[in-house]
């Protein structure tokens, strides 16, 4: 079933200059993350609805993995949004499955015959719907799989494997904390600086890293756990040249998916 994007046009949305959104289409299956934000001042804040599966962080960019079923109710979450100028083009916070996941949540809406994008703590997805107006906005975001990398994604991977040239500058006690002033680097937080480096800001969520997160589910076996990226590289067997090669088979699957 096919949903396009609508913009409920009025004086008081074009007093503030949002103006016209344009139009999309996505495909919906059965995870959609639903969403009803009402207006407070310059933000628009509310609940949204996260289906299990995507709360499960079990979407890949193929689909849902073939492993994995739940039929858990949706888990609510306090979302918040407010107008931006520069990249997405709406900015703000969205609960993550663990409450020291980064939350940040951003939309670049359509234009220019181009799909929209929610960039969420769980996964970067097409915008199926959106309704706007002076009081609310409503989402309903297609989660059915993880939108495909761009060639920034396969920048960000070339550039992490830069950052960890030799182990005198590779951090082997990740803890997730990135410092400008750190004197050696993790996977994680390389990942992190090649993304700000590449894109001007950090999305836990960016495609090139769910890319290395499935290389993960391939390679990872016992060394990984809750938080499969600095497990991997904290783990006692995990030697640099592991590192080295998880980033290029990373970036060879996004090679394998035209980008």
């Amino acid at each position: 079933m096919s949903f396009r994007m609508f913009v409920i046009a009025s004086a008081a949305v074009a007093s503030v200059g949002w103006g016209e959104i344009g139009n999309a289409r996505a495909q919906e299956g059965t995870n959609t993350i639903s969403c009803t934000l009402t207006r407070d001042g310059e933000e628009y804040r509310g609940p949204c609805a996260i289906p299990c599966a995507v709360n499960a962080l079990a979407i890949n960019i193929a689909g849902q993995r073939s492993d994995f079923a739940c039929f858990a109710p949706d888990r609510v979450v306090e979302a918040k949004l407010r107008r931006q100028e520069r990249f997405d083009d709406w900015l703000g916070s969205m609960q993550g499955k663990e409450p020291e996941d980064p939350t940040r949540f951003g939309l670049i809406t359509p234009k220019d015959g181009n799909g929209g994008t929610a960039k969420t703590p769980y996964g970067w997805f097409a915008i199926g719907e959106m309704r706007l107006d002076a009081t609310k906005m409503t989402l309903r975001i297609i989660a059915d799989r993880q939108l495909p990398p761009t060639e920034d994604d396969r920048r960000i991977i070339r550039r992490a494997i830069e950052l960890i040239p030799s182990r005198e500058v590779w951090n082997k006690q990740d803890d997730r904390k990135c410092s400008p002033q750190q004197t050696k680097i993790s996977l994680f937080c390389a990942m992190m600086q090649s993304t700000t480096e590449t894109t001007g800001g950090v999305h836990y969520r960016q495609p090139a890293m769910q890319a290395v997160r499935e290389v993960l589910n391939e390679v990872g076996g016992d060394r990984v756990k809750l938080h499969r990226i600095m497990d991997y590289n904290n783990h006692p067997d995990t030697k640099l040249e592991d590192i080295h090669a998880l980033l290029q088979k990373a970036e060879a699957k996004l090679r394998e998916r035209g980008i």
